[in-house]
């Protein structure tokens, strides 16, 4: 299933889903990296789907079908408010079932959104993720 929401500031934001053949047991949404597209992730939410998850993906602003400026965003809260439009969607179609986010690549903006709404998570799933940590080693 494919659908355009309507999202902060008037833009459509395409999301996708896919349901297993049986009744549903948990959900993940998925958050794709900047560069990236809900269109990349057909073969893993097959993959979700075949284990009884339902699926959300989502092309934030700018990105895949979304409206929005390619590759431009006034600020980044509007990422994050896509997220939580398609945590949202997917809470509302799935009532009652446990709901786990995909961040993927510079999913820093799904970390953002777990981190201001953690209660509302099951937990949160850092894939291919674009993270550098800087730490400093002293010789002796």
């Amino acid at each position: 299933m494919r659908a355009a929401r309507p999202a902060l500031g008037g833009l459509k934001i395409f999301v996708r889903s896919l349901r297993p053949a049986g009744q549903a047991r948990g959900v993940v949404a998925i958050v794709p990296g900047f560069n990236s597209h809900s269109g990349y992730y057909g073969w893993v939410a097959e993959q979700f789907a075949a284990q009884g998850l339902a699926v959300y993906a989502v092309d934030l602003r700018g990105r895949g079908k979304s409206d929005g400026e390619r590759f431009y965003v006034q600020q980044f809260a509007d990422y994050v408010s896509d997220a939580a439009d398609l945590v949202k969607l997917a809470k509302a179609r799935e009532p009652g079932l446990t709901v786990f986010l995909l961040g993927h690549s510079a999913g820093v903006v799904a970390c953002i959104y777990t981190i201001e709404n953690q209660a509302g998570l099951a937990g949160l799933i850092c894939e291919s993720f674009a993270h550098q940590v800087g730490i400093s080693v002293n010789a002796v």
